[in-house]
């Protein structure tokens, strides 16, 4: 099997939201009359309305879990830090895939105290390869660049992971960082770059972009990569318009919007790791907020599915009487990474669940499981199975809310 690799897509979404409700129809945004969509979303916003609940309890969080949780796909984590919110999910039939699911938060505004500016990251293992996703918002204003760039090292010094492999963000073999960098456009005027953008000349405004002349420079996404910019600035514009900035201010329009990635590609000695850009571009349909949106879609390439079966298998009825209860079987593998323990737990799941801990129920797992080969068993008290439907059985260990094995579907009957 060597060389053998699976390939996922995955779409990365960033937009400052402008402190807005998400009140718009998203389906352009999530690409969704797509003949395929995507295997993998993550989707990161930037300046959430002041007061907006946690990650999971938020208007938008709420809103992306119920237009793609119907369409097979399921929220496997939400990190929220003040206005900053990071959400990814991942199409049902590949949950087994994702593993050691952490989350970080670095505050870089008002010197780290109050976390207006800074980055929000999730990090997962896709079939033994370590992908971490960054979403930020790094300093304002025109002639901010060297703040820009502290903030960026800020959120490199301070998200540490519990990996110890893999415990920095520079650490992961694939690592893909996205956000409001709110880099500018140098010497022009607002009239000239408008004229540029009529003509569509990108190139020559991208001369003056303050992110490309830094790292051009080398002092800052060092070995990262970016798509074309083929798109026009994508902030400052009036809201429920089209239009660039008219305010008293009138802000030179700017590409503040951006997603860049870094691979490692030989990781590996019997696979070569990559992505591969299919698209990068930003969504100027949405009015909403003064920033348009911007999207990036990817072909990543891992290790095979086949190589890292679930350390835990259910052996499950495949019809169980509504009001009943019902005892499940399941095994642990000896060789597993992770050892049973009495505070891991056995979730019942409608088979069209959203997220982990969209569970019907949950009773508490067997400690010491991988030393008995054939097997342990729990039992579901009856008084919680009322509601017939097609359901599933999900091990959840306590160590990072880690996935650890799921049944395949069965019915609840009367």
């Amino acid at each position: 099997m060597s060389g053998e690799t699976k390939t996922f897509s995955l779409k990365l979404v960033t937009w400052n939201v402008g402190d807005e409700e998400p009140l718009a129809d998203f389906t352009e945004l999530l690409d969704l009359k797509a003949d395929s969509l995507p295997d993998i979303y993550g989707i990161g916003l930037q300046e959430l309305v002041s007061g907006e609940f946690a990650a999971y309890k938020n208007s938008w969080t709420t809103l992306f879990t119920d237009i793609l949780g119907p369409r097979g796909f399921c929220l496997i984590k939400a990190v929220k830090m003040q206005g900053l919110l990071l959400i990814v999910f991942i199409k049902r039939e590949y949950i087994l895939s994702v593993t050691h699911i952490e989350s970080e938060i670095s505050k870089a505004g008002m010197g780290g105290w109050w976390g207006n500016k800074g980055g929000v990251s999730i990090r997962f293992d896709l079939n033994g390869v370590n992908l971490i996703i960054v979403n930020c918002h790094l300093a304002a204003h025109m002639n901010n660049s060297a703040e820009r760039i502290e903030d960026f090292f800020t959120i490199l010094d301070t998200q540490k992971f519990r990996d110890k492999d893999v415990d920095h963000i520079f650490d992961h073999d694939f690592i893909f960082w996205m956000g409001d960098l709110n880099f500018r456009i140098d010497n022009y005027t607002r009239e000239e770059v408008e004229k540029y953008i009529e003509k569509k000349d990108f190139e020559t405004l991208l001369k003056q972009d303050q992110l490309v002349k830094c790292r051009e420079e080398g002092l800052i996404f060092c070995d990262f990569e970016e798509g074309k910019i083929d798109f026009p600035p994508t902030y400052k514009f009036d809201k429920g318009t089209d239009d660039y900035d008219s305010s008293a201010k009138k802000r030179v329009p700017a590409w503040c919007d951006r997603i860049l990635w870094q691979v490692h590609e030989d990781a590996f000695e019997k696979i070569t790791l990559s992505a591969d850009l299919l698209e990068y571009r930003s969504v100027p349909f949405y009015v909403l907020s003064d920033h348009k949106p911007v999207v990036a879609t990817y072909k990543v390439k891992v290790f095979p599915c086949q190589r890292f079966p679930a350390p835990v298998t259910f052996d499950v009825e495949k019809c169980w009487k509504a009001g009943q209860s019902a005892t499940v079987k399941y095994k642990m593998k000896k060789d597993s990474e992770l050892m049973s323990s009495s505070r891991d737990w056995i979730g019942l799941y409608k088979s069209d669940f959203k997220h982990l801990h969209d569970y019907v129920t949950y009773v508490w797992a067997k400690e010491y499981a991988e030393r008995s080969p054939e097997g342990v068993e729990v039992t579901f008290p009856g008084r919680y199975l009322s509601s017939p439907g097609t359901y599933r059985v999900a091990y959840i260990s306590n160590y990072k809310d880690t996935l650890l094995g799921i049944s395949e579907e069965f019915k609840i009957v009367t």
